[in-house]
């Protein structure tokens, strides 16, 4: 009973990340008051509401490796977010860096032995629905007038980026940042149904999932997303033993695909945002190294500025509009020299101990399961989160409440802590041929 409602539990704050936006803007109750709170706060509650079932005993050099980096990490984070609250402390941005930096990655720790043999496919299947759900909305969006209600943010202090080609959507979310990160989620989804396909609607789904991934990014108009979407496919593709296998099983999954796309008229779709995208790109006029490598220079330069950090809380924008009631960026736009400013080198070293932790814990994992299949799996949630981690965990609350939860289900599933009927399942024939055996051995006629 306590693996169903560890399920529904995920399910349920994986649900809440994407559209407790939507209830913060388009609801009146959660837009304003403590309402408000609870609406932005709801995924994080749902998701600690999983420390609540019994834990189960864990044997994984996944979950092993992630405790040492883990508490090391912890250790040096705080003790660089202490000194550098001695300078300056704002409670709210403190409480968000906090949130994102420590609490949640701690909480996916202890949630692991609680989720124990969790179906990794049944939450990519609820990520692929709602990420082709999103696309659809998304794209209505775009066309939709910058004053229209659907376009609003929570914040009614926010600007709608209206481009001549369109607005630049939001979907459920409050922001478009949370629709860019729902592209990199939707990919992952998409990777996680085609590793584990049994079957070629389990195919066709998980094609849909990343085809409505590049969507999201394209509708968000958003570059960033849409390159982080194509290098994760193809470092995947390019990696992953299994990939052979689903190349070779997506022709008739590909041309159904395809079949849908043509009949529901999403080609043109496609290549229209597409166009949105290119403009934008040669209005911008940056460099892509620069959009890409910049957070490192201006990482080194808080060094210089603040080694011992210039105050817990105070590159957090939300902290901002609490004590200046000015919604903006305090010194930094990127993440690394604001976690410098927030935390101080120290505290900045044991972010990364955490980060590196899930990321070589999953690479541990992969040496305790047996297929192809779960390897590929295991190598798309790595390519989920490097970029997540690197872009913008710590100042974004989707992101970092993504990447947590989907780490968390994804260790659990692990075969090394799963049991039969959990992630990996095996095929129902051998399950039954197991049965059958068994029923033999115990008659004592021979096998």
């Amino acid at each position: 009973m306590s693996g169903k409602w560890g399920l529904w539990l995920v399910l349920a704050a994986l649900a809440l990340t994407i559209v407790e936006g939507g209830f913060r803007k388009w609801v009146g109750v959660f837009g304003e008051g403590i309402w408000r709170y609870i609406a932005y706060f709801s995924k994080d509650m749902v998701f600690a509401a999983l420390l609540l079932l019994p834990a189960r005993r864990v044997s994984s050099a996944g979950v092993a490796t992630f405790r040492v980096w883990l508490l090391l990490g912890c250790i040096f984070l705080v003790g660089g977010a202490s000194i550098s609250a001695m300078e300056t402390f704002n409670p709210v941005g403190a409480a968000l860096t906090i949130r994102a930096a420590v609490v949640l990655p701690v909480i996916a720790f202890f949630v692991i032995p609680r989720l124990k043999g969790i179906s990794v496919q049944t939450a990519a299947w609820l990520l692929c629905v709602l990420t082709i759900l999103n696309f659809g909305l998304a794209v209505f969006q775009n066309r939709l007038p910058s004053d229209h209600m659907l376009n609003k943010y929570a914040a009614d202090t926010e600007k709608i980026v209206a481009l001549e080609s369109g607005v630049r959507a939001t979907g459920t979310f409050s922001y478009i940042s949370g629709l860019g990160v729902l592209s990199s989620v939707g990919i992952w989804a998409g990777m996680v149904l085609l590793s584990l396909a049994r079957g070629n609607w389990q195919r066709v789904g998980g094609w849909a999932a990343i085809v409505a991934g590049f969507g999201c990014g394209l509708a968000a108009v958003a570059r960033g997303p849409v390159v982080i979407a194509a290098v994760m496919v193809l470092l995947w593709m390019g990696f992953s033993r299994a990939s052979i296998s689903v190349a070779a099983r997506s022709i008739f999954a590909g041309l159904l695909l395809l079949g849908l796309l043509v009949a529901f008229d999403v080609v043109p779709i496609l290549s229209a945002l597409g166009k949105d995208l290119r403009e934008r790109h040669e209005e911008a006029g940056d460099v892509v190294q620069e959009r890409v490598f910049g957070q490192l220079g201006e990482g080194y330069e808080a060094m210089k500025v603040a080694p011992l950090g210039a105050g817990l809380g105070t590159e957090q924008i939300a902290g901002n509009f609490y004590a200046s009631g000015i919604t903006g960026f305090t010194n930094f736009e990127t993440q690394l020299p604001r976690l410098v400013m927030e935390v101080g080198v120290l505290g900045m070293l044991g972010f990364l101990m955490i980060c590196a932790g899930a990321i070589l814990a999953l690479q541990a994992a992969k040496q305790e399961v047996t297929s192809d299949g779960e390897r590929a799996m295991l190598l798309a949630t790595q390519l989920l989160l490097l970029p997540i981690f690197y872009t913008n965990i710590v100042f974004n609350h989707t992101a970092s409440a993504f990447a947590w939860m989907i780490f968390s289900v994804v260790l659990a599933g692990d075969k090394s802590t799963g049991e039969r009927g959990g992630l990996f399942r095996h095929d129902r024939k051998a399950r039954k041929s197991r049965r059958r055996d068994g029923k033999v051995a115990t008659s004592g006629k021979p096998l």
